[in-house]
């Protein structure tokens, strides 16, 4: 049995197969969509397939779960690491 969770990450949706494969997705619906897609094309091949759907959270809920700096450096200097002085 191949189970498809679409979960909640950090910055956006998740279609999971175990923990190790991941496909990001902006939108709840985009990826329960795809979840869905994968789902039919392997029932095409007769094996047995689940799509379980994270509930989403209050936006508050998940901003107080969130941490408080969220912000990534971008830039040069955070792709060197940390500058000598």
């Amino acid at each position: 049995m191949v189970t498809f969770n679409v979960v909640r990450e950090t910055h956006g949706w998740a279609v999971r197969v175990g923990e190790r494969m991941t496909t990001p997705f902006w939108s709840r619906d985009l990826a329960i969509q795809e979840a869905h897609g994968l789902a039919d094309a392997i029932r095409c091949h007769g094996a047995g397939v689940t799509v379980v759907i994270e509930e989403s959270r209050p936006a508050d809920a998940r901003d107080a779960a969130a941490p408080a700096n969220r912000a990534l450096p971008i830039g040069p200097s955070s792709w060197r690491g940390a500058r000598a002085r």
